[in-house]
């Protein structure tokens, strides 16, 4: 019978904790609870997890609410543990119940209450105690859903509280003080944060040594006289930290309490260096935290900040007599800084050069002086003078009376915890610097413009060439015609186009130098690119080179101008070629990249996935000085009028506008390999399409506006409508395109030059047009190709580019597919 009973009671009070011994030990059946075999669940499971939690917690039960706690509580019931155990909640706390009266009666109606941090004087340790407590009371039911009783889960906090409010009086007693130049400044600080507080000192006194006497004063008007009473000797001259017993027969302030203090703590303001005492303090006790084994440290703190701020005072005294003396007829700037970058003084020559008086800036830290994006970098200069790391020619820009900024070198040594400065004013000099750093980038400037005049000679004879076979052929077809001959017309014509065609990729060379060039990127097999080029590039090497394709299987495809990307390809191989003058081998391969962070910075990338086109040859390599120039623009290695430096600056350019770089990897005498790598396309690929230059009649009268400032250009597109079967409407420049855009006048499609004459161009047009016209299609045309103006390749739905020249077949098929769009989507 009894083993049963153990093993019920075990259930009940499970674990092996103080109060679950202590309650399975106790006869609860002398209390008004009974048997705890018959107590109903509403009891035991709450009273379960009580005592199997790490939580402080208690419960009361049944019209007493008899006290139930588990061991994480014991420590907040001191001396009132294990007596409570049983007894009614009003005794266990009568010293606080009345504070918690009203939340035990809504619990009791059925409503849950929680207090952050509540104050209470518990009398746990003899005597009334100031404690801080988080808790909420939550209402235990019976079987018949009625209230019987309150589970509490509490954290105590008094130790956070009181520590986070010392911190605080400490932190704001040290703001106080920042700054403070003489003994009033200081007593006004103290009394200030100590009005504030006082639940730590009911009162505080101050004295302060003046001469032989010391001056002491109460920091609140409930002081009144204190400051008056015959202190003992020994008390006020105390060299350590002293704790005496009050006069209860004196009426002492209570401060923030409804009791006063019983005792005092008095400690000396130490002075700095080998000074006697500042001071003295008086800090009358908190009534509620006797014994306190923290209250002395915090004391200390308190008087180490209040006699930093006094010796500051004394120091800057000090040194502003010196600097009276020694300072008083320097042209430069000579200044001392302590730890935490207040001017302790300096020399009157801050007002030649600044126009503020010394008695303005002395006492105030230099960051109410110094430039804005300075005072990071100088913040840092003065840690490393203070470390002992002495600062020659160190400049910043400090602010002058009317607002403007002057340059001052600085060079600093340290001493006694105390940065001193001489400082020059070098503004004129930087002024200096920056007109010859203008007049030096003027002279490049220069130098490069005469590297383009010279560049300009070869190129007007390529033109002149091109435009000579352009002309003459069409001269001959013109007399011809006029002659009625009209056999053999067919090879000047291809002379005429073949000659345009070159003219045109020249253009496309030049833009591609500066920058400007409109790519038109697609979606492309890089191994079918190559390899398609791989006849042409053998041709072009000669046979006294091998050249081997490595394509990589499974190759991603990329997103790029195919025609740019052969000619880089071609350049590549003409470069390899003239590094083999004896014959060698060039290789072409693919591969895909993976590049993770380390791999993309080597290569200036962005984390992800390229594909890279590697061209290898068995050359005389690249010297190691030449390398990271090779990049740049005209410079070049071959003889003059082998080359003009161009060719990998335009790949450079071209493949970093594709969003991929390029690398190079040179050994003198064993070869050098280039390497493309361009972001990988997620997507199908085009699939060539035949190149047919003839033109449908695809249209079905619908309408295209066309501006272009040229009238050849107009005409030719306008002839290309007609035969395509769509009306035309023509302007020569934004303005009057734009009314007729304007108009009710039906338009298809616009097709408009980037580059107009009058003050706005194609892109201005275009967008004002949607404004009123949001479904407009759009075609831009251009030979300048304003790259930024046509969006950088990403242009909105609806809207096209093409490059002049162009090929007739190629603008009547992007026509069409822009206008069957707009009827598709109708």
């Amino acid at each position: 019978m009894t083993q049963t009973l153990n093993a019920d009671l075990e259930v009940i009070f499970p674990g092996k904790s103080v109060m679950a011994q202590q309650m399975r030990e106790r006869d609860w059946t002398a209390t008004p609870l009974g048997d705890p075999c018959l107590w109903p669940d509403g009891l035991k499971i709450p009273l379960r997890m009580l005592l199997t939690s790490r939580f402080e917690m208690w419960l009361g039960w049944g019209d007493d609410l008899c006290f139930f706690y588990n061991d994480a509580y014991v420590p907040t019931l001191g001396i009132k543990h294990p007596t409570a155990l049983g007894r009614p909640f009003h005794e266990v706390w009568s010293e606080v119940y009345a504070d918690v009266a009203d939340q035990v009666a809504r619990v009791r109606a059925g409503e849950a209450t929680w207090n952050q941090a509540l104050l209470l004087l518990l009398e746990r340790s003899g005597y009334p105690e100031e404690t801080y407590h988080s808790f909420s009371y939550s209402p235990l039911y019976d079987e018949s859903g009625a209230v019987k009783g309150m589970l509490c889960i509490v954290n105590e906090e008094t130790e956070r509280v009181i520590g986070e409010r010392r911190l605080d009086t400490l932190r704001r007693l040290g703001m106080n003080l920042v700054g403070a130049t003489d003994r009033s400044q200081v007593r006004e600080a103290v009394c200030d944060i100590f009005a504030a507080n006082r639940r730590d000192f009911p009162f505080v006194l101050l004295g302060l040594a003046s001469g032989e006497r010391i001056e002491i004063t109460g920091c609140t008007p409930d002081v009144g006289n204190m400051g008056d009473i015959e202190w003992p000797a020994d008390v006020i001259g105390t060299t350590g930290t002293l704790a005496i017993a009050l006069d209860v027969d004196r009426s002492w302030p209570t401060g923030a309490w409804d009791i006063p203090p019983r005792e005092a703590l008095v400690l000396p303001i130490p002075g700095t260096a080998d000074q006697s005492p500042f001071g003295t303090l008086i800090l009358g006790l908190n009534p509620y935290r006797r014994n306190d084994p923290e209250i002395a440290d915090f004391a200390r703190l308190i008087a180490g900040q209040v006699s930093g701020a006094l010796g500051n005072i004394a120091a800057l005294d000090a040194e502003r007599r010196r600097a009276d003396r020694i300072w008083l007829h320097s042209r430069d700037l000579i200044v001392v800084v302590d730890a935490e970058g207040v001017f302790r003084s300096v020399s009157p020559s801050w007002e030649v050069v600044f126009g503020y008086p010394s008695e303005e800036v002395a006492g105030r830290p230099f960051a109410d002086f110094i430039a804005d994006e300075d005072l990071g970098p100088s913040t840092q200069a003065l840690a490393a003078a203070l470390a002992d790391g002495d600062l020659t020619g160190y400049e910043n820009r400090f602010r002058t009376r009317a607002g403007n900024y002057r340059w001052i070198s600085w060079h600093t040594a340290m001493e006694g915890g105390l940065v001193y400065a001489y400082g020059r004013d070098v503004t004129d000099q930087k002024e200096s610097v920056r007109a010859l750093a203008a007049a030096e980038d003027a002279l490049r400037q220069a130098q490069k413009m005469e590297a383009v005049g010279q560049l300009t000679g070869g190129i007007a004879h390529d033109f002149n060439n091109l435009l000579a076979g352009i002309s003459g052929s069409l001269e001959i077809i013109e007399r011809r015609m006029a002659q009625g001959r009209t056999e053999g017309l067919e090879r000047f014509l291809k002379g005429a186009q073949s000659s345009a065609q070159r003219a045109a990729s020249l253009t496309q060379r030049l833009l591609a130098f500066s920058r400007r060039q409109t790519l038109d990127p697609r979606p492309t097999d890089i191994n079918r690119l190559v390899r398609g080029m791989e006849d042409l590039i053998g041709r072009t090497v000669g046979p006294a080179i091998a050249v081997e394709v490595v394509g990589a299987g499974g190759l991603w495809p990329a997103r790029v101008d195919a025609a740019q990307l052969e000619s880089a390809l071609l350049n590549l191989a003409i470069n390899a070629r003239d590094a083999m003058p004896d014959g060698g081998r060039i290789t072409i391969e693919t591969a895909n990249k993976w590049l993770d962070e380390r791999g993309a910075r080597e290569r200036d990338l962005t984390p992800g996935q390229y594909i890279s086109i590697c061209v290898t040859d068995s050359g005389t390599g690249i010297p190691k000085e030449i390398v990271d120039r090779i990049f740049d623009p005209f410079f070049t290695t071959k003889p003059i009028g082998q080359g003009t430096g161009l060719g990998l600056s335009m790949i450079h350019g071209f493949v970093r506008q594709s969003g991929g770089q390029v690398r190079v990897y040179s050994e003198p005498g064993e070869g050098t390999t280039m390497c493309l790598y361009l972001p990988r396309h997620v997507g199908a690929v085009d699939e060539d399409e035949p190149n047919d230059t003839s033109i449908a009649a695809s249209g079905a009268g619908e309408t295209v506006l066309v501006i272009d400032d040229e009238p050849t250009v107009r005409m030719l597109i306008v002839d290309i409508l007609e035969e395509a079967g769509y009306a035309s409407i023509e302007a020569s420049d934004g303005q009057s395109g734009l009314k007729i855009l304007e108009s009710d006048t039906r338009i298809d499609l616009l097709i408009t030059d980037v580059g107009l004459p009058g003050g706005m161009n194609g892109r201005q047009v275009a967008d004002a047009a949607r404004i009123f016209r949001p479904d407009l299609k759009v075609l831009f045309v251009t030979g300048f190709a304003e790259n930024a103006v046509v969006g950088n390749g990403h242009l909105p739905p609806g809207m096209e580019v093409i490059t002049k020249p162009f090929v007739m077949a190629d603008l009547a098929n992007k026509i069409t597919d822009l206008i069957e769009g707009a009827n598709s989507a109708r």
